[in-house]
């Protein structure tokens, strides 16, 4: 009797831990222009422009978001590498432009056993996307390098089998790139790790078998994140830094479906690149979202690093 007490105990603890309400926290936005310096402007090479928002809060956990996803209800959902779920309600005015956001909630991610991860080693949350067949979401983890699977987010993530190999990317460069496919493939490419023939390192999932493949680079560029259209199109996003000027740019790659393959190379068409005049930041995450008449919508999120010299963008794009 005492052990089924004891037993039942910790089940409603656990079950507590993995309930726990979110906190929901006060946004505030700033519209900003695609470029400032000319405000008409309304395309940036192949995309075109919906809109864009500075994103800020008092809430001393607000910041550092490093992977974007779309969430039932119109919601959109991203994780910090400080360890926190952020989920949002972008709001569009009758033209579906981006003109503010609201409801934002903030919760820890979790281990296997619903505890909040403590330390940056274990919170470095860097990709998300949602799993088009057992449902839920996966997270990519740099440093201590993983994914894990939430059935719900603010619940417990379970491991998933990954390569081995991935275990051995450096400890600020591991998988920055995500992206799962509608017939059950899943995509994961390395930020930093590099294959024997210069390219980045990647890993695709077939059924429950890894294969190798490669992610080809472009000057300076690195990917931070990936997404697959209703085509099933991989949109690779990638960012530049340099070290001298302190200056960041963006780019946007679509990749044919055909050669996302097993030991296949990756490289695809440049959609746009943009830097300084126009609106630009650590772009990190990236999702994909249907829109009218069929329409192909990106969201672009920024990652602060919950650095003064640094903003939390959020940008609305439909693909051409």
């Amino acid at each position: 009797m005492i052990f089924r007490r004891c037993f039942l105990a910790a089940i409603l603890a656990l079950t507590a831990i993995g309930a726990a309400p979110a906190d929901s926290i006060v946004l505030r936005s700033t519209p900003i222009a695609l470029n400032p310096d000319d405000p008409q402007s309304q395309r940036l090479g192949k995309l075109a422009w919906l809109g864009g928002l500075h994103i800020t809060s008092a809430d001393k956990r607000f910041g550092g978001y490093s992977a974007l996803e779309t969430a039932p209800g119109g919601r959109l959902v991203s994780v910090s590498d400080l360890g926190h779920w952020f989920v949002f309600r972008p709001v569009l005015d009758a033209s579906g432009k981006l003109v503010g956001v609201s409801e934002g909630e903030i919760e820890p991610l979790r281990d296997d056993r619903g505890h909040p991860f403590s330390g940056k080693a274990m919170s470095d949350a860097e990709s998300l996307r949602r799993d088009p067949i057992q449902g839920g979401f996966l997270v990519a983890f740099e440093r201590h390098h993983r994914v894990l699977r939430y059935r719900t987010i603010g619940g417990p993530g379970i491991p998933i089998a990954t390569p081995e190999e991935i275990k051995s990317q450096p400890d600020n460069g591991g998988i920055e790139a995500m992206a799962a496919f509608s017939d059950g493939r899943l995509l994961l490419i390395s930020e930093q790790a590099q294959a024997e023939n210069g390219d980045l390192k990647a890993w695709l999932r077939v059924g429950e078998e890894w294969h190798k493949l490669s992610y080809a680079m472009g000057g300076n560029f690195l990917p931070t994140d990936a997404a697959v259209t209703h085509a099933s199109d991989l949109l690779v996003l990638e960012r530049s830094f340099n070290f001298l000027t302190r200056e960041v740019g963006a780019r946007l790659v679509r990749v044919p479906a055909q050669r996302v393959a097993p030991g296949g190379r990756i490289h695809g068409e440049t959609l746009a690149e943009w830097g300084k005049p126009y609106s630009v930041d650590n772009m990190e995450g990236l999702a994909v979202a249907r829109g009218p008449g069929d329409s192909t919508l990106l969201w672009i999120i920024s990652d602060d690093n919950q650095s003064r010299r640094q903003r939390t963008l959020l940008m609305l794009f439909r693909l051409e």
